[in-house]
């Protein structure tokens, strides 16, 4: 491969949230060790270098020796290369209007619940789901309205389009928070069932909000289709996207929205202010979608052998865990009810026994997600492999201790 992702940036002392803020983490997950030793594989935040072509152009801007007041019109290649981006990468046309920065999808996300809901009303979400849009859901003064998925076992998890029905009628609901793909299962919806939410959603007079920032960490063979180009009526229809993810450039905040009806569009942006891009944004945008595409088709091809591996290996290594390949995203949703222990056994084995940060179920789905665990496939298939071993090993040895203990 061009591209080396065997071997990892060594990321504590480089302000790296995911490497050097314990406390933060800890707040929400107490047991977890977080030390010099421990994996994490909790956060959505690779540890690859990234795509030289974006180095150069970090290089090039720090170079200006200047850093004042930047915007998204300051450079016209930014928008264009979105545009350009998503002619290429999946067949459709923006226009540059429809386009607006923000510094990440949840920021496109929260703004869309407060431009089309008041506090007290309700945001639809499908469960399991990111666990941040609840957060920002209960923030923002508004209440969860779950859709829980229906789980058939096997990773194929499906919309309830029945309760999908009866949500979206209930009048007091006006926003639909969808994940494509999705995270935490990993599905990539079809044509059919985004066009399907759509009309659900247009019927009722929902709007429709759509998560796409892991929408180019695709499995091979696999096709995302964009909600936009699902269907032809998009007057009540929201995209988030963005480099943040698909090019690990979280730190910048390089996200967007696009809206293509301009009443919708209006409302959006009525007393929105949303952060002004910083310039290294504006270039790490343009260098992503422009001159890094053999980069991300490298990172794809080599998560999916990694995920592809950690699928094989927790089969054999942790036979009782439940876990599937995913069609999307780079993250693993491991089913360990089986061993009938509860959350608080799963997270002393996994995360005081082997030292492994992963996060857990019930940030997800809070009803529905204990003896769930999310596993995020964002570093090399050693450290991956060493993470599974340690696992097996912490089970292993919580086993021989509670047989001591029963005589």
């Amino acid at each position: 491969m061009k591209y080396d992702f065997d071997h990892e940036v060594l990321r504590f002392g480089t302000y790296s949230m995911k490497w050097d803020d314990d406390a933060f983490f800890k707040v929400t997950t107490p047991k977890l060790r977080l030390d010099k030793d421990t994996i994490r594989l909790n956060l959505a935040d690779m540890d690859f270098r990234c795509a030289p072509a974006i180095a150069r152009a970090m290089h090039r801007v720090a170079d200006f020796e200047n850093y004042g007041y930047t915007t998204s019109n300051s450079a016209a290649e930014y928008k264009r290369s979105i545009i350009n981006w998503y002619r290429r990468r999946h067949n459709m046309e923006l226009l540059p209007e429809w386009i607006i920065h923000s510094n990440g999808a949840l920021d496109g996300v929260e703004q869309t619940i407060l431009a089309f809901s008041k506090p007290g009303e309700g945001v639809i979400l499908c469960r399991p789901i990111y666990r941040n849009f609840t957060n920002v859901i209960e923030k923002t003064g508004r209440h969860v309205a779950n859709c829980q998925m229906i789980n058939h076992g096997g990773g194929a998890y499906e919309l309830d389009w029945e309760h999908l029905e009866a949500v979206c009628a209930q009048p007091e609901n006006k926003v639909l928070v969808h994940c494509s793909p999705q995270n935490p299962v990993g599905r990539v919806w079809t044509r059919e069932e985004l066009c399907r939410v759509a009309e659900i959603c247009r019927r009722n007079g929902v709007v429709l909000v759509s998560d796409e920032i892991h929408s180019d960490l695709i499995r091979k063979g696999v096709r995302h289709i964009p909600i936009l180009d699902a269907t032809e009526d998009v007057s009540n229809i929201i995209m988030v996207s963005g480099v943040n993810k698909s090019f690990n450039l979280m730190g910048l905040h390089c996200a967007y929205s696009v809206i293509p009806d301009e009443g919708l569009r209006k409302q959006f942006q009525n007393g929105y202010e949303p952060a002004m891009p910083t310039p290294f944004a504006i270039a790490g945008t343009i260098a992503a979608y422009n001159e890094s595409v053999d980069w991300l088709d490298q990172l794809n091809e080599y998560l999916d052998n990694t995920m592809s591996f950690a699928v094989d290996y927790i089969k054999e290594k942790i036979p009782g865990v439940k876990v599937y390949l995913p069609q999307g995203s780079y993250v693993l949703w491991l089913d360990f009810s089986d061993f009938g222990y509860s959350d608080d056994v799963l997270q002393d084995i996994i995360y005081q026994k082997a030292n492994v940060a992963l996060q857990k179920g019930t940030s997800h789905d809070p009803e529905n997600g204990a003896g769930f665990m999310r596993l995020c496939v964002t570093c090399s298939k050693a450290n991956i492999r060493k993470a599974i071993d340690r696992i097996s090993e912490a089970f292993a040895e919580y086993e021989r201790e509670t047989a001591l203990v029963k005589g």
